[in-house]
Parts: structure tokens; sequence; C-alpha cells
């Protein structure tokens, strides 16, 4: 969890924040938005876009990348203070032996590779990052679930942990439904990666058309054994509890329902999970509606709150969307990231302070209402929490300050279990959580861990040349070492010598070479990654009269590509829309 640019400043320089949003927490699925459709979501107060991050379109031949699309359109979300909810994935046909899109990538570490330097690039602008979508439907992933969890799922937390440690990861994204054993997928997925992600996200949509069917799906489940159990089970079984849980796909067709019946939807789930009388319905923290605008006419779906381009004419849904918005109370916060300890010695003490930004409607009542909940899921740890100020109100755009101090226990022996996690959110009324939360974890050592003191530098060197990078490392010996560019861990061979020492020789420069080289330190008690060093492929000569060297660049350029698949689509039988190239929405072929 981090605060965005804007409200750093505001918060640095003591300002309110930005008037991103009437209220925030609310999102829509927008694939590849245009100007126009940004400015709709900007007007409307929606604050999230969920959009689609297309490996194929990125990456359209191995180790060549083209960003352009996605430079272009994190600037525009970014200027209309609209945050990011990047669903990454969409299988280029030469990464694998399968379909295209959807095919296991036949090269593991090519994913790795993608996943780091798309989360490097846009560190800090993008705010989380889910590892593909509906990975149980078979028209989204062509693999298995163990092959989802293993070839997916890791290397993307591997890599984007590595390249931003503050973006959120979310996961798994799942279809709901019992023909795709959505309860299965969901219990594995979160049993096993519970202590690397921060977010639970699910797709729900209604058969009926109400939006009383999504919530039972949530909430209730089946009535009898044999009956699929609710979502709100499956977490609490998979040991997720109330951690932060978004509802990134639902919606109604216009077009089957009527307007009227897709904006009541719209309203009456807005009403049941998010309005002050929602009651215990308090773990749903966002939800995505599928879909901003339908394609260009004739659309095969309309799902979307907008009609399709160019009118991009407002539906009853959008217009309930707005209203909602517009009176919503909201309890929201924004966490200027701190640097957390990750190591303990037993019976260590280590304090912490804690900037909180109120990005919601509400005004904080600190001697009251809100307080901040943290806690660590193991036996023996301690964790206390002090409020920083005199003031107990924090009014919207207002900065609350905590101070937190973690006591590990007085022996190893008492640490049992899993990976103790450190959790904390806000939190109204002693139940309601609120805000992205910290899920750190940490760890009880008998010893002292690696400590990076000298990091790699960045080289720019001419085709052909050879370099050495050095990582300088002290801690309890003995140390081991593993450099690894672009996220990827490195061997010896054609290219590189002391992978797995503290220097590492690149033998000669090329493209294939060229990239972010980190060195991971190890010894019995941890490991740390060292910073990041840039090796560039540089021009051999000065390019122009004055004698200036031309800017280096990591990767040649490629042309843009015009066909932009869509990575997220309505539920199962239905196949996903087909919009025509330039319409404002996202273009696609399949």
């Amino acid at each position: 969890m981090r605060l965005r640019p804007a409200l750093f400043l505001a918060a640095a320089l003591g300002l309110a924040a930005p008037p991103f949003a009437e209220a925030t927490g609310f999102g829509v699925n927008a694939h590849i938005p245009s100007d126009a459709l940004a400015d709709r979501m900007r007007s409307a107060g929606i604050e999230w876009a969920r959009i689609d991050f297309l490996w194929l379109l990125v990456e359209p031949e191995r180790d060549v990348y083209d960003w352009s699309v996605y430079d272009d359109l994190v600037d525009r979300l970014e200027q209309r203070g609209i945050r990011i909810y990047a669903g990454i994935g969409a299988t280029p046909a030469w990464a694998t032996t399968g379909p295209e899109f959807s095919g296991v990538p036949e090269d593991p570490d090519q994913w790795r590779e993608l996943c780091y330097l798309a989360a490097r690039r846009y560190a800090g602008r993008i705010d989380a990052w889910g590892p593909w979508n509906e990975p149980n439907l078979e028209r989204f992933w062509n693999g298995s679930r163990q092959q989802y969890i293993d070839l997916i799922l890791r290397p993307a937390i591997d890599s984007i942990r590595l390249a931003d440690p503050s973006a959120l990861i979310a996961a798994p994204d799942l279809a709901h439904l019992s023909s795709a054993n959505w309860d299965d997928w969901l219990d594995d997925v979160v049993s096993t990666v519970r202590d690397r992600i921060d977010v639970v996200t699910h797709h729900v949509y209604p058969s009926n058309g109400f939006a009383s069917e999504v919530t039972y799906d949530l909430e209730t489940g089946g009535p009898l054994p044999i009956s699929p159990p609710s979502v709100e089970e499956v977490l609490e079984d998979a040991g997720w509890g109330d951690r932060p849980f978004w509802l990134t796909e639902t919606g109604v067709e216009s077009g089957r329902w009527g307007e009227s019946r897709q904006a009541s939807f719209v309203a009456n789930l807005l009403d049941t999970w998010f309005a002050p009388t929602r009651g215990h319905r308090d773990w749903v923290d966002r939800v995505f509606f599928y879909e901003l605008a339908d394609a260009r006419e004739p659309a095969e779906h309309s799902f979307g709150l907008l009609d399709g381009p160019p009118e991009l004419e407002p539906k009853l849904a959008f217009d309930a969307y707005v209203d909602f918005i517009a009176g919503a109370e909201v309890d929201d916060a924004d966490l200027i990231t701190p640097t957390l300890p990750r190591f303990f010695d037993p019976g260590q003490a280590t304090s912490t302070e804690l900037s909180f930004v109120n990005t919601g409607t509400t005004t904080w009542n600190l001697d009251e209402s809100i307080r901040l909940a943290a806690g660590i899921d193991s036996i023996g740890w301690l964790v206390e929490v002090e409020r920083n100020g005199d003031t107990g109100s924090v009014a919207p755009g207002a900065t609350a300050e905590f101070k937190l101090t973690i006591t590990a226990p007085a022996s190893a022996a008492k640490d049992i279990g899993e990976v103790p996690i450190l959790s904390v959110r806000l939190e109204r009324d002693g139940y309601w959580k609120f805000g992205d939360a910290i899920h750190h974890p940490i760890q009880l050592v008998p010893g002292a861990p690696p400590v990076i003191t000298r990091d790699p530098i960045d080289l720019v060197l001419v085709r052909g040349a050879a370099a050495d990078l050095s990582v300088v490392a002290g801690g309890a010996a003995p140390l081991s070492f593993q450099w690894l560019r672009n996220g990827v861990p490195l061997s010896d061979g054609e290219l590189y010598t002391g992978s797995t020492t503290a220097t590492l020789t690149v033998r000669a420069l090329s493209h294939e070479a060229a990239g972010y080289y980190q060195c991971r330190v190890a010894n019995d008690i941890g490991d740390v990654a060292s910073g990041a060093a840039a090796v560039i492929l540089g021009l051999p000569a000065p390019r122009n009269g004055s004698g200036r060297v031309m800017p280096p660049v990591l990767q040649p350029p490629v042309s843009p590509v015009d066909s932009l698949p869509r990575l997220t689509g309505p539920p199962e039988g239905q196949s996903p829309p087909r919009p025509a190239a330039g319409d404002g929405t996202s273009n696609h072929s399949e």
C-alpha cells in the first residue's frame, strides 16, 4: 500500500487532497479506455479502472517490447486522478505451443521477465496487479490449476514484488461458475499464496438480473451439503478472514433485461454493500462493474454502463452509479508507505511511524469511532498502537499519524506455524475495516540476516563490451549470492560468469544482456535483494555534429499493434465482444 504521487505531494505540504472523485472504492472494467471514456469516468467520480494489460501486445516478438499503448494509457488515467488495477496476461503466439491468448507459456522465465519489466516501468503509477484473468475458464487459461499457481501466479508475485514492492498484488479473479470448480480453485489458490498476496479478487454475475443473487453467492451459499458454498465461507476456510476482498467483475446486460433492470441492479448492489445501512455486509472493499461501455454497434453484448462509441450516451445504470457515488459516505485511506522491518531477534521491539491520508468522504473521529487495528497471526508476538498528534478529528484530505511497536517472542520456539503476517488496517466502530491493508510477512531469526552495504551501479556500454556488476553485503556467514536479470535468475554460460558470486561478469553486452540487474543475498537466517542496476546498450559514437551521444535504449522500438484482444469478458457461454479498431474502447481479435 502506497500513496499515489498527487496525494503524497499534498500530504508533504500539508494541503488538502486533490479533488479526484466524490468517493473512493468504486471502479469499472475499462479495458483500454480512450480519452473520451477516461473523461466519462472522471466526471462520474469513478476512481478505479480495471484495465487489460496484454502480454501479446507489449511483447509481440520475443525480447522485443512496445510500451506505447500503456505509456499513453497510464498518463491518460493518472492525469485524471484515476487509479489503476491492471489485469496482466494473454500469451503471445511465440511464447506457447498452445492457443494464443490462453496457452501455457513454454518458457516461464519469459512471463517472469514481462511481469518484472511492467511493474518496474509503472512503479508507483499502477496501484495493483492481477496475474491472469479467470484462469478457471479454458478460454482464458488453457492449463491446469497447478500450472496456473506454479507457472503464472508464483513467478508474477516474485517479479512484481522485486520490481515494485509497494504495488498491491490481487488474485485469482475467478469466474464464479460451478462448472469451472470456482470453490476448489479459490480454496487452493488462497491457501497456497495467502501470505504473498494483498487482495483476493472474484467475479460474480447474476443469472436472473438481480443484485440479491450476487449477495446470496457472496455470503449465503446453498442450503444443502451438495450445494456450492458462499464466497465468504471459502475465504474463511482458506484462512483469509477479514483481509481485503474486491468484487472485480459483476454486471447485467441492458439488452437482455432492459435498462431499468440494469440500473436497479447497480443501485441495489451498491445499497446492499456500500450504503451506511449495510449492517454486517462490510467485507467487500471495492467493486468494479463490468463494463464501462458497449462495443461499437452492433454490439454482441450490452453490459456497458454507456452506449457504444462514438456517442457514449449514458444508460440509466450509469446515472444510478453517478448518483450513488455523489452521495456516498465512504471510509477510505491511503498509507504513506513506511519501511517495515522484516527480521526480528528474539525479544526485539521495533517502532514504526505510520501516516494515513483520509481519501474518503467522512471525517474520522480518532477518539471514539476510528482506530488503527493491527495484529500478527502467530503466537507470542505483541503489537501496540499509539496515536500521534493532539487532534482526534481527521477531515477528508487530512492525515492521521500512528506509532506501531512490534515486540517479537522471547524465543524462536514460541513462533510456530506458517510465516507470521503483520496485518494493519483502519477500523470503524470495532468491526468495519477499510483502506488497502498492510499485509507484511515477518520472521523471527536467531542471528543477523544479510545486509546490503553497496548496490550495483548503472552502466551504459557499447555492443560487445564486457563489464562487472558487484554487490557488497554483510551479515552472519556464510553468504550465498544469486544474480537476476529482469527478475529472472541467471546461470553461468556464454553471456555470464559469477552468477552465484558477489561479482557478476557480463561477458559481451547485447540486447539479450541489457536490462535491470539485482543480486539476492542469503544466509541461514534470511535473504535480501539489492537495488537494481540498469545495464544499457548505448551507441558506440556521437551521432550529431555537436558530439552529443544519442540516448541509449534498453530495447529497439517496434511498430504499434493494431489488434488489442480484450483480456476480460462476460460469463461463460457468451463469447467476448469484438469491437472494431479505433472505436474508443478496446479493439479485439482472436
